[in-house]
């Protein structure tokens, strides 16, 4: 992922803080939103990347990769597009391992 200048996390988010463009990191893609708070904890901001894999008739689903990274540093909350990088990459890479691993099971 090479983050835009342009945009203070380094993609453009929705309202939602879901990335408004799918973001794929070596031939995978995933899904990146940046969250105010998680549930049952407060004033925790994170930036969570996942991929998830669907089946064409959506039947089935495998979630490959999920990676949450609190998203400030000490006690501030500021956009950080390398967050964000890290966060994709690590999940690209643990994908990656699954599907590896994966390949292995199959005789």
């Amino acid at each position: 992922m090479i983050p835009d200048p342009n945009q203070p996390w380094g993609l453009a988010l929705d309202y939602m803080g879901r990335a408004v463009e799918p973001v794929v990191e070596q031939g995978l893609e995933v899904t990146v939103w940046v969250a105010d708070a998680e549930p049952n904890r407060l004033n925790s901001p994170t930036v969570n990347a996942q991929i998830v894999v669907m089946s064409p008739d959506w039947t089935m689903t495998a979630q490959l990769a999920l990676v949450s990274l609190p998203a400030y540093s000490g006690t501030t909350w500021t956009p950080n597009p390398q967050l964000v990088k890290q966060a994709v990459e690590q999940a690209a890479a643990t994908a990656i391992g699954h599907l590896q691993w994966l390949a292995t099971l199959i005789p």
